[in-house]
């Protein structure tokens, strides 16, 4: 049994697990960070923890959105550190295991494509299920890494 997030992103509807997940947070404005890498759109503060957010519709090559209420930051942790992403909204936590759980393809694995976990069938749709840990290269996080101790440097 596997507990997925539904999310939207430029009208599609994804996934992740919810066991790789900190939490869901409203909307805060991002600030911005002098000298980031292109992958690091700024950063936000919750709950007194600076975190990075990172353009997840840019590695997935889509359209940006504006912002709006439903607007949420996705909040994961990975083993290079924590990272927000924004989603366009939540849509639903659901459940899924047998059938409705499908490994992706080894033959579509490509480097544009190491983010997707499996492809979860959610009522009749099929969601695209990622894996946080996969959204970033190894040199995206360590250029992220080396901009958030600079970020902490500046604020001590």
């Amino acid at each position: 049994m596997k507990e997925i997030v539904t999310f939207l992103l430029s009208g599609k509807e994804y996934g992740v697990e919810v066991s790789g997940m900190q939490g869901i947070e409203n909307y805060v404005p991002i600030t911005p960070v002098v000298d980031a890498p292109e992958c690091l759109k700024g950063i936000i503060i919750i709950r007194d923890e600076v975190i990075p957010v990172i353009d997840i519709k840019k590695h997935l090559v889509l359209p940006p959105a504006e912002v709006t209420g439903d607007t949420k930051y996705l909040i994961f942790n990975t083993s290079y550190g924590k990272m927000a992403c924004m989603a366009d909204g939540i849509s639903k936590i659901c459940r899924v295991s047998g059938e409705g759980v499908q490994d992706f393809p080894p033959i579509l694995q490509t480097e544009t494509t190491g983010y997707v976990d499996f492809i979860a069938r959610n009522e009749e749709r099929l969601v695209v299920v990622i894996k946080p840990e996969n959204i970033l290269t190894e040199e995206d996080w360590k250029a992220i890494n080396e901009s958030m101790a600079k970020v902490e440097e500046e604020n001590d």
